[in-house]
């Protein structure tokens, strides 16, 4: 039988933070046998006030969660399903 993890965590309006947050998960997760973890919506950011979320909202290539995210799963050998991440898009 598969092993899964799901986290719990509270995101706030700075990436980093939630990022370092994620990648602990990740690694603690592994350490646990699991074979994927699953993430709250929007793991990455979570900040009612636009103009001060703006700034962090990137398109995909360059969101450094994901990023951090990506990295931490590769080097614990797991997946990851994040709930939700705010990226920009095209138009």
């Amino acid at each position: 039988m598969t092993r899964i993890a799901v986290l719990q965590m509270t995101s706030g309006i700075d990436p980093g933070v939630n990022a370092a947050a994620l990648t602990e998960a990740i690694g603690r997760a592994a350490e646990g046998g699991a074979a994927m973890l699953f993430t709250p919506e929007m793991s990455g950011l979570l900040d009612r006030d636009r103009a001060r979320a703006a700034p962090h909202i990137v398109d995909e290539a360059s969101d450094p969660v994901l990023a951090a995210v990506r990295e931490a799963a590769s080097r614990a050998g797991i997946w990851v399903a994040l709930g939700s991440i705010a990226v920009r898009g095209d138009s």
